[in-house]
């Protein structure tokens, strides 16, 4: 490999199983290049024995800046991974553009921005910030469908530090507002974070969700309350060691993973307490990954509707469309199931009538469109009395009217089920659904 001792090239030998990393474009210079290199390192290679295609831009190597010809070795990566249906993973360490190149070094963003956006919805691509990026090469980032940052390395931005502060460089920043889907402490987490992430993935989005095979007994009962929260649930159910949950900094009402249910890959979200503006864009996120996939999307729910938040109030509504929209126009096999309360678009999101194709509740659930006290506040004021009280009606409102069998009574709910046999269900759900045309 003719880079094998650039900081590149170290970084994909250290990526790939030994021994199997093929260098492409490797003779591909920019005009008047520091010892005949390129600032980028592209090839193939064996990820656990899975083909992979990768590129490692090289801060080391003219800075790693972007000219026409950088541009051009990651498209070559782009047009085989393509072309064969493998993954590609990009490592991402570049001081920006080479600024003596005008147009031409502007042309190779656009460039890569379109062979990403081309690649998207077709094969997996997962982003690795190993140094710096910044400005568009952050936008080229944000196209990957996922993004993985290194805690005290990774330099994430768009507008220099200078003028918005050095905090919003960092990666935690990103992983706080949801620009990372993982915050690594090392890179050898991330490169075992990254092998995770392609585990629940197919090689192209067209061949669908992978069938892993699973340890765990499909059938195992989980011990569950007869009214839970969403996240225990999910812990339950999900096959023994497989979940892997994602964008964990930002929006905790919401907890997005994936994971194997009966040895399938399933993309999997679990809704407790109010769901805020950023929780609406996770959960969006997370649906748009499955659909792209084919992966089903198992989601549990534990809603009391919208947080409250008058800063939030003004793109509440657009953030409620675009998940709405998502989910309307998604064609791969989606399962509900409400564990606790789903209280107006706490029980929308999930519902059949949005897309679901299969609807559980457990028993002591709560469904309906205003919660207990505001339903009563609102249509059973009057009703109170000395001798009939505020506290007690609310209690015969949940009893009558916001019950797993009153919602299971207008066809919205599928069937009603024990706790212990939520993770069974969910997994006979997922079989049966395999067959889905998408």
């Amino acid at each position: 490999m003719k880079n094998s001792n650039t900081a590149g090239g170290a970084r994909l030998r250290d990526f790939f199983d030994a021994g199997s990393f093929v260098e492409l474009g490797a003779y591909i210079e920019r005009h008047n290049a520091e010892n005949g290199a390129e600032g980028v390192v592209c090839g193939y290679g064996a990820l656990e024995g899975r083909l992979v295609f990768a590129f490692a831009q090289d801060s080391t190597l003219m800075k790693g800046a972007l000219d026409g010809r950088h541009a051009d070795k990651i498209a070559m990566v782009y047009e085989k991974a393509m072309a064969v249906g493998a993954p590609v993973v990009g490592m991402f360490d570049s001081a920006g553009a080479l600024v003596f190149d005008g147009a031409a070094a502007l042309g190779g963003y656009a460039k890569l921005l379109r062979t990403v956006s081309a690649a998207s919805g077709v094969i997996p691509q997962i982003a690795l910030i190993s140094g710096v990026c910044a400005g568009t090469m952050a936008a080229v980032a944000a196209l990957f469908d996922f993004t993985v940052t290194v805690s005290g390395a990774s330099k994430l931005y768009v507008n220099s530090p200078a003028l918005v502060g050095e905090a919003v460089a960092t990666a935690e920043y990103a992983y706080e507002k949801r620009n990372a889907a993982l915050l690594t402490a090392s890179e050898a987490e991330a490169f075992a974070s990254i092998k995770r992430i392609l585990f629940y993935l197919p090689d192209a989005a067209e061949n669908g969700a992978p069938r892993v095979g699973s340890i765990d007994d499909i059938n195992r009962a989980v011990s569950l309350a007869g009214r839970t929260t969403a996240a225990e649930a999910l812990n339950a159910v999900a096959d023994a060691g497989s979940l892997m949950p994602l964008y964990g900094g930002a929006a905790p009402e919401v907890v997005s993973a994936l994971a194997t249910l009966g040895g399938v890959a399933v993309a999997a979200v679990a809704l407790d307490g109010a769901l805020t503006l950023a929780g609406i864009e996770k959960m969006r996120r997370a649906a748009v990954l499955a659909d792209t996939f084919g992966l089903p999307l198992v989601t549990l729910l534990n809603c009391s509707g919208l947080a409250a938040e008058p800063c939030e109030e003004a793109a509440l509504a657009d953030a409620m469309a675009r998940l709405a929209d998502t989910l309307a126009c998604s064609s791969n096999a989606r399962i509900s199931a409400v564990v606790g309360e789903a209280i107006g678009l706490g029980f929308i999101l999930g519902s059949r009538s949005l897309g679901a194709d299969l609807v559980l509740a457990l028993p002591e659930a709560e469904i309906a469109a205003l919660a207990a006290p505001a339903a009563v506040a609102f249509l059973w004021n009057d009703r109170i009395t000395p001798a009939l009280s505020r506290d007690a009606l609310e209690k015969e409102w949940r009893e009558t009217r916001a019950t797993a069998l009153a919602a299971a009574a207008t066809g919205e709910v599928d069937d009603v089920i024990e706790p212990a046999e939520l993770r069974a269900r969910l997994i006979a759900g997922v079989y049966m659904l395999a067959g889905k045309k998408r």
